[in-house]
Parts: C-alpha cells; sequence; structure tokens
C-alpha cells in the first residue's frame, strides 16, 4: 500500500476481502461495492478496448495542432499508474482526491467521495438558480487554482468534481495532456473543455462571466495566451456552425459552439482596454521611454 492511503478505515478483515471483491467484478470496467458499511468503487484498466475514435485521433495527432494532440495511449497497469500519479500530485497540492484503498496491477479500489458535483448542480437547478450559478463559478475557481498550483486534470468536468471542506475536489484522472503539450496549453485545454459545461449549463445572465473571472483571478496568466490561441483556432473552424439553427446542432457541437463563442468575447473584451491605451499613446507616462 502507498504511505499515503487511507487503510485505515477498514479493519484488517476488510482489507482482506478487498482481492475477493476485484475478482467477483472482473468483467466490470467500474463496480461500487460496500465494505464494513463504506462505499468503494473497483476501477479497472484492463476490460475497455479504446475506442476506433480515439484510436483514429491518437494516429493523426503528431499532425495536428499542438491543443488538439491525444494523450498516451495508458491502458492496464500504465493506466493504473498514470491515475495514481496524478491523484498523488493533486493530494500533494491539498486538493481533496479519492482515498486509494488497494492498487494490484490494473485495479485501483478508491473511497467513495460523496455526492458529485454534476449531481449536486442538477438538485439546485431548478429550486435555487442563483446557487446552481454560484456553483459552476466554484468549480471554474477550483479549476484555477489548480492551474495556479502547476495541476491540470486533463478532463474537466462536473461528474469528475466534488466540494470537501470547501475546497473543490477532482476525480478521474485518465488524461494527461500535460505530457504532450506544454502545460499552459493543457490548462487551457481544461479551461475550454470546463466552459463547455458551464456555457451549456449556465442559468443566469452574467454566470459566465463570473465562472471565467473566477478562474482567471485564481489560475497563472501564463495560461492566457494559450487560451487565446486555442479560442482563435476553434472559433475560425467553427464559424460555418454558428450558422445553421440550434435545432441542427448535436448536443456535443452545440455546446463546443456556445462555449467557444462566449470565450472568444471574453478574450477580446479583456484584451481591449490594453489595446486602446496603445492606440492612443497612453499606455504609459510622458517622460518615459
Amino acid at each position: 500500500m502507498h504511505a499515503k492511503d487511507n487503510t485505515g478505515a477498514l479493519s484488517a478483515e476488510g482489507l482482506a476481502s478487498l482481492p475477493g471483491l476485484v475478482a467477483a467484478h472482473a468483467h466490470l470496467r467500474v463496480a461500487c461495492v460496500e465494505v464494513e458499511g463504506r462505499r468503494l468503487w473497483i476501477k479497472r484498466y484492463d476490460v475497455e478496448r479504446m475506442p476506433f475514435g480515439k484510436v483514429l485521433h491518437a494516429l493523426v495527432s503528431p499532425l495536428l495542432p499542438v491543443f488538439l494532440r491525444s494523450s498516451a495511449r495508458a491502458g492496464g497497469q500504465s493506466g493504473l499508474e498514470r491515475e495514481r500519479r496524478k491523484m498523488d500530485r493533486f493530494r500533494a497540492a491539498g486538493f481533496p482526491v479519492a482515498d486509494l484503498m488497494l492498487a494490484d496491477k490494473a485495479v485501483l479500489i478508491l473511497s467513495d467521495v460523496g455526492e458529485s458535483a454534476q449531481k449536486r448542480l442538477g438538485e439546485l437547478r431548478s429550486m435555487d438558480a442563483a446557487a446552481h450559478d454560484d456553483l459552476l463559478v466554484r468549480l471554474a475557481q477550483g479549476l484555477g487554482e489548480a492551474h495556479r498550483a502547476g495541476l491540470c486534470h486533463g478532463r474537466p468536468h462536473p461528474r469528475d468534481m466534488f466540494l470537501a471542506q470547501g475546497r473543490v475536489g477532482f476525480l478521474d484522472f485518465e488524461e494527461e495532456p500535460e505530457a504532450v503539450m506544454p502545460l499552459p496549453m493543457a490548462q487551457a485545454r481544461d479551461l475550454w473543455l470546463l466552459f463547455l459545461q458551464i456555457s451549456s449549463r449556465a442559468a443566469l445572465p452574467g454566470a459566465q462571466m463570473r465562472a471565467f473571472s473566477a478562474w482567471r483571478a485564481a489560475a497563472p496568466a501564463a495560461v492566457v495566451p494559450a487560451l487565446a490561441q486555442l479560442v482563435g483556432f476553434f472559433h475560425r473552424w467553427m464559424a460555418p456552425l454558428r450558422l445553421l439553427p440550434e435545432s441542427l446542432l448535436g448536443k456535443d457541437a452545440l455546446y463546443a459552439v456556445q462555449a467557444t463563442s462566449f470565450l472568444k468575447s471574453a478574450l477580446d473584451a479583456a484584451a481591449a482596454p490594453a489595446s486602446s491605451l496603445q492606440a492612443t499613446g497612453r499606455e504609459r507616462p510622458r517622460g518615459q521611454s
């Protein structure tokens, strides 16, 4: 067991039962079990074949712009080691993650972290729109805090985020884009992916800008130029989609158009004051070179 694993919550008998539970669920990618009244998750990395779309993406990845490159394939034990490595990094930086109960070859057993942010958003949507949007803002801020700590999630989504003692926690570290592209670009990709969810879920006017401002206040400045490059690329390539009625777009395409359009506007608005100062020659006091 890893030195930081939280196995003390189970008795010796409970720990001894874990290998048997793994064997009993050998055909499942993810399984939920209960041991001594505690919910645990068994996660396997050796039972799911890579979809053809991901195989094709991996093959053409070297030819694509840097922010479109796929993470290196990692199945079996290498997939386990990637997730465990990233969990350790987030934990060491102070972010809540699941407790690791068992790691064996291509199987992890993780603690349950409680209610996901996605489930909480679903509960709040019809009950309290303001609280719903406040949670979206908090998720964006939490991602920015992770970025400031030098981290990248890889595939941030409300289903892979949760709140614990006032902090945003993270789950499912199966992607590692920071291994195939510069960290600021991988973090910019993180933010774009999260905004696919924020832009489609925001209930009240101004929620998207609040979320973007919260992320930007927390994130390192080096990510902003990378984000502008990524968003500019997608904004150009999605121009034909923006001409179509929303009813003709699939869900994923619609989310991408909404997120990209908002981020482009937000970045342009942020850059406008600086451009205005430079145009008028008032970017520095008189007498300075």
